[in-house]
């Protein structure tokens, strides 16, 4: 355990230490749950991915986490200010932080604690990289990446549009059915993100994992089939905690057989009308920058990007001691 004084920040003050475990009993995953959800009241999105959140209340011995602690605190335990979580995917560790928003004046200093301690974790473990995903990063994420020779390999962006959208399409969907569809449902998503090991590596149960949460609604679950085939789908999702709630498509993709159809765009309509349809009237959806084609895509749907997300990529163990040249730049 290490310890770090920090300035004054309101009432979360003076002294930090940072735990690092592979387990968190109730209490801890409870101040984690509801530091998040302090960091979406003020920024209107919660600060990290779907997998992290699942993580959080699971068992996986593939997950370590850094919890920051405030040791001045009446409870002997502390209280929570910050976490890290690391998930293994595809052999390499993701990596995702969240700091309360009253410390943000000091994520440098405190965002580098929590990511020393990870990568001290993480260096005896089976893999040699990591990855640290940043929701909306800052000129501060950008110094911190830079620190541990982490360069910018990947942008997401979260496009937005408002709904209905008011464009015809002619494709025939149906509902997802659990425990019947799953195996061809796999078989898809892999063939369709064989590219992209975070999502191409799905396994029944990382479905399963999805199916389980509460937003789950197999009629927003669109499948298309084709030749007595599962040809492509639209799995939709609704934020329905936004204010006014909000319509994601979650993951759309079409089997590589099927591709110059235009199943894509009919896809993509098929799930927003379905939203729609449900009272929703704004529509998101995540994409990397440099898929070219599918943002090209939607910008003509009339999407328009409202945020840039970033993955960092580095070696695990290299730190700014080994960085002496920036190696990160602000995502455009």
């Amino acid at each position: 355990m290490c310890r770090l004084r920090t300035a004054s920040a309101g009432n979360l003050t003076t002294m930090q230490s940072v735990e690092v475990t592979a387990r968190l009993d109730a209490s801890r995953t409870s101040a984690v749950q509801v530091l998040i959800a302090d960091c979406e009241a003020i920024d209107g999105f919660r600060p990290v991915s779907d997998q992290f959140w699942i993580d959080l209340a699971g068992d996986d011995h593939d997950v370590v986490r850094v919890l920051l602690i405030d040791r001045h605190h009446p409870d002997d335990r502390g209280i929570v200010q910050g976490c890290a979580q690391a998930g293994l995917t595809a052999g390499s560790w993701t990596v995702e932080t969240v700091l309360h928003p009253a410390l943000r004046p000091q994520l440098a200093q405190l965002a580098t604690m929590m990511l020393r301690a990870m990568s001290d974790a993480l260096r005896h473990r089976n893999s040699a990289e990591w990855s640290w995903l940043v929701f909306a990063p800052t000129p501060a994420h950008d110094a911190v990446a830079a620190a541990f020779a982490l360069s910018p390999t990947r942008r997401l962006y979260q496009m937005t549009r408002p709904l209905p959208t008011g464009l015809t399409f002619d494709i025939t969907t149906r509902a997802f059915v659990p425990g019947q569809d799953d195996e061809a449902w796999l078989r898809v998503n892999q063939r369709a993100f064989a590219w992209n090991p975070e999502q191409g590596g799905w396994t029944l149960d990382s479905l399963r994992a999805r199916i389980a949460e509460p937003w789950f609604d197999p009629n927003g679950f669109l499948l298309h089939e084709r030749d007595d085939r599962l040809a492509g789908f639209c799995w939709t999702k609704v934020h329905a905690d936004n204010t006014p709630p909000l319509g994601e498509i979650y993951v759309i993709a079409v089997d590589p057989d099927f591709h110059g159809l235009g199943l894509g765009r009919q896809l993509t309509l098929a799930g927003l009308e379905h939203l729609a349809r449900l009272g929703i009237t704004h529509g998101m959806l995540f994409v990397d920058a440099d898929n070219t084609a599918a943002v090209g895509l939607y910008d003509k749907l009339g999407f328009s990007v409202h945020r840039t997300d970033c993955v960092y990529h580095g070696r695990i163990g290299r730190s700014d001691t080994d960085a002496n040249a920036p190696t990160s730049r602000r995502p455009a």
